[in-house]
C-alpha cells in the first residue's frame, strides 16, 4: 500500500483556470455525503478509536469541522483585499482540545455541514473576477487566488477522508 503524504510536506500548483470554479464548489459540498458513506453502519466506538496515537474517525471530522472557521475567514481576507491570508494554527490546539470523541458522529457531521454550508453560499455565486482574487499564503509562501483557496481546502478535506478511509479499513 501506498503511504499518504503528509499534509505539511505536500506541494501545491495553482495553474487550473478559473473555469473550474463550479468543479471545486462541487467538491466542497461533497464532503459530509463522502464521510457518511465511508463511516456507514460504524459504532461510536469503532469511530473513536485511535490507532498508533493518530485522531480518530471523530477527531478527523472534528478537525474538518474545527477549519471551517479559517476557511471563511481566508475568504473574508481576500474580499477585504488583504496582501496575506489569515494563518493557521499549525499545531491544531483546537482539535485537540475538543474532545470530538465524546460527541456523535452525527452531531459532528451536523455542525460540519452546517458551516460548510454557510462557505459555499458565500462562494458559490461568485463572478470570474472574485475568484481571482489573490493574496500571499502564509505557509506555503506563495500567491493564491480565492478559487486556489477553495482548491486548498478541497484538497485538505480529502486527505483527511483518506485518513478516514484508512482508519475504517484499518477496523
Amino acid at each position: 500500500m501506498i503511504e499518504q503524504t503528509p499534509w505539511f510536506e505536500r506541494k501545491f500548483d495553482f495553474n487550473f483556470p478559473v473555469g473550474l470554479f463550479p468543479v471545486i464548489v462541487e467538491r466542497l459540498r461533497g464532503t459530509t455525503p463522502r464521510i457518511e458513506h465511508i463511516a456507514n453502519n460504524k459504532s461510536e466506538g469503532q469511530l473513536s478509536q485511535k490507532i498508533n496515537v493518530a485522531w480518530s474517525v471523530k477527531e478527523q471530522v472534528g478537525h474538518l469541522y474545527d477549519l471551517e472557521e479559517l476557511w471563511y475567514g481566508r475568504i473574508e481576507d481576500f474580499l477585504a483585499g488583504e496582501k496575506t491570508l489569515r494563518a493557521a494554527d499549525l499545531s491544531n490546539t483546537k482539535t485537540h482540545e475538543a474532545d470530538h470523541n465524546k460527541k456523535t458522529l452525527h452531531e459532528l457531521l451536523t455542525m460540519f455541514s452546517h458551516t460548510r454550508s454557510k462557505l459555499i453560499e458565500k462562494v458559490e455565486n461568485f463572478d470570474e473576477a472574485t475568484a481571482s482574487l489573490t493574496a500571499l499564503h502564509p505557509r506555503l509562501q506563495t500567491p493564491m487566488r480565492l478559487i486556489d483557496s477553495l482548491f486548498f481546502v478541497a484538497e485538505h478535506d480529502d486527505h483527511h477522508l483518506a485518513k478516514i478511509r484508512a482508519l475504517i479499513q484499518h477496523d
